[in-house]
């Protein structure tokens, strides 16, 4: 009988841009486990096109990277990228990663 380990929860950096959004995303991979998969999901702006090969840098694999499915609308009362982008939808990208330590 196998046992499957506990998945870990995704992280979610909405509304985050980098550098802010790598310095997250550092924190979570540095609880990691090596080789354990984690799965990212952000907004998919210029601001954050940094944000894969920075990871990568750190020696870390990318599994993946897909666009996902659900556009998230803009809500102008919550968002700081409201003011660049009011009523728009941003695409959201996932990034699957293996963690290496």
């Amino acid at each position: 009988m196998t046992t499957n380990p506990l998945q870990r929860p995704e992280l979610n950096l909405i509304g985050t841009t980098c550098p802010m959004a790598f310095v997250k995303t550092r924190l979570h991979l540095d609880t990691c486990s090596d080789d354990e998969i984690i799965s990212i999901l952000y907004e998919d702006t210029a601001a954050n096109e940094p944000l894969i090969r920075s990871v990568e840098a750190l020696g870390h694999k990318i599994l993946s990277e897909t666009t996902d499915t659900r556009d998230k609308i803009i809500n102008t009362a919550t968002q700081h990228t409201a003011s660049r982008l009011d009523g728009a939808k941003l695409q959201l990208k996932r990034i699957r990663i293996q963690v290496k330590k």
